[in-house]
């Protein structure tokens, strides 16, 4: 399949039955959308084709010279336009404003950080995100690993002055768009991934989806049902952060959101379309529900294990129950996650959240960097990570 797929190709590749009737109400976004379901990402895609030719460097010396982004000289040409790109913000890119949006972020980043399981449910709606899981054999291996990852990088993404071209948050997002690239090549090397009744495996429409919808728009909509209220002023710096961190990532710059208004228009569409999740969507979140959480209470190994034992099957309802609370009715079905009243769980948390805000405004938790510091060294303490660590960006990768 050449060019753009017709709606009722993308309906079929994606699973979404009414893109036909999304294009008639938002012709140009859809239209956009489903151009890139057939589009990777030239440059990442061009190092790991460099990488595997016989000069290539190799995956380690690869990487590495993502952390050295003003010595690009002897460097494969492929690998050497990918950093000067990547480190050659575009003229929009405004880092004060970005800092703002990571002051806003983590001002209650620990609420944030939880939304982590929701943004990853979002994705598994999706069949582009499933189907590379299913060929390289990941779909049920690997899943606590996998929502540590995630959580690192998000927290390196996100935590103040982490996105600047050479810093660790910056370096993990290059990483973690030639792991895509990898991904994507091995995929389309080997027989069986069908390209024309599929799309191009971690294509531009899927990354837009998880960078504006599933990071963005999604736990910016989660923190506001558990009572968190952000400023207009505050809603923009943070979508500007994230689209800073969407364009490092690889994706196409159209496809970006440029307020916050476009963010939720393009996760209105991207929810809108009547998704039909596939089996493995399914299994994906059974999966991340038995084994994405470990509860830890700080006891001795043996007594923490054994409160992890005996809480799991109640925890495993209440996320169920608490994430069936963003999913559309259907779709919530489809991914076997019930509806019950514990999902209302979700409004105990709203004076907790309200009263904190009150003492924050009243200046009784001191300045809000200083509260953004707190929660930032509160969720990174639990995700392993030292953001004051120099070898930072060689001890985490997403893989």
């Amino acid at each position: 399949m050449t060019g753009r797929p017709t709606p009722a190709q993308a309906g079929r590749i994606t699973g979404a039955q009414n893109w036909a009737q999304m294009r008639e109400r938002y012709p140009e976004k859809v239209d956009a959308m489903a151009a890139g379901l057939m589009v990777g990402d030239r440059a990442a895609d061009a190092v790991v084709a460099e990488l595997f030719s016989p000069d290539g460097l190799g995956w380690q010396r690869t990487t590495a010279a993502l952390e050295a982004p003003d010595r690009v000289e002897g460097l494969p040409p492929a690998l050497a336009e990918f950093v000067t790109a990547a480190g050659s913000p575009p003229s929009w890119f405004d880092p004060e404003l970005a800092r703002a949006g990571a002051n806003a972020w983590w001002r209650f980043g620990s609420l944030q950080s939880s939304t982590l399981y929701q943004s990853l449910i979002y994705g598994y709606q999706a069949r582009g995100f499933t189907r590379p899981l299913v060929e390289t054999g990941r779909l049920t291996t690997g899943t606590w690993d996998r929502v540590q990852a995630t959580g690192r990088w998000v927290a390196l993404a996100t935590a103040p002055e982490m996105m600047a071209v050479g810093a660790p948050g910056w370096v993990e997002t290059l990483r973690i768009r030639l792991v895509h690239a990898m991904v994507r090549h091995q995929l389309c090397e080997r027989a069986g991934w069908d390209t024309e009744q599929w799309d191009v495996p971690i294509n531009q429409t899927y990354s837009q989806f998880t960078i504006t919808a599933g990071f963005l728009a999604l736990p910016l909509r989660v923190a506001r049902d558990m009572g968190l209220r952000y400023s207009a002023a505050e809603l923009e710096a943070i979508t500007h952060l994230w689209r800073w961190i969407g364009w490092v990532m690889g994706v196409d710059e159209e496809l970006l959101p440029r307020s916050y208004r476009d963010a939720k228009l393009i996760y209105e569409i991207a929810t809108a379309f009547q998704m039909e999740p596939d089996e493995q969507a399914k299994v994906l979140v059974d999966a991340l529900l038995h084994d994405g959480y470990q509860t830890d209470l700080g006891l001795p190994g043996p007594l923490n294990t054994a409160v992890h034992v005996a809480t799991r099957p109640f925890l495993r309802v209440l996320f169920a129950a608490v994430s069936s609370r963003w999913v559309e009715p259907e779709v919530a079905t489809a991914l076997g996650l019930r509806r019950t009243r514990l999902q209302h769980v979700v409004v105990l948390a709203r004076p907790v959240v309200r009263s904190r805000e009150v003492l924050r405004t009243m200046g009784l938790l001191g300045s809000d960097r200083d509260v953004a510091q707190r929660e930032l060294r509160l969720v990174t303490s639990r995700l392993g990570l030292n953001l004051a660590d120099p070898t930072l960006a060689d001890r985490y990768t997403v893989a």
